[in-house]
C-alpha cells in the first residue's frame, strides 16, 4: 500500500476554499433581516416561524464550517502521522 501524502497535503490546503461557499451563506442569512413590526397581524406568526428557521439555518452553516475544520485537521494529522511512520521505518546507514 502507499500513502500519497502529497495528496492528502493537498486536499487539507484545499479544505478552507471548500468552506467558502458556506461562510458566504452564513454572511448573506445574517443580511437577511426581517423585522417582526414590518409584519400586519396576520403574519406575525410567519415573521416568528421565519426567525426561527433563519437561526437554525445559521446553526446548521456554522456547524458544517466547523466540520471542514476538524475534517482538515483530521487530513493533517493523518498526513503527519503517515510521514512519520515511514521516517520511523526507513532503513538507514550507521
Amino acid at each position: 500500500m502507499r500513502i500519497e501524502r502529497e495528496r492528502l497535503r493537498g486536499i487539507q490546503s484545499g479544505l478552507p476554499v471548500a468552506a467558502r461557499p458556506l461562510e458566504k451563506a452564513v454572511q448573506e442569512v445574517v443580511g437577511l433581516q426581517v423585522a417582526e413590526a414590518s409584519f400586519t397581524s396576520f403574519t406575525y406568526s410567519l415573521a416568528i416561524a421565519y426567525n426561527e428557521v433563519e437561526a437554525y439555518t445559521l446553526r446548521e452553516l456554522k456547524h458544517r464550517a466547523e466540520e471542514t475544520a476538524v475534517i482538515r485537521d483530521g487530513v493533517r494529522y493523518s498526513a503527519d502521522a503517515w510521514e512519520a511512520a515511514e521516517h520511523a521505518s526507513t532503513v538507514r546507514m550507521a
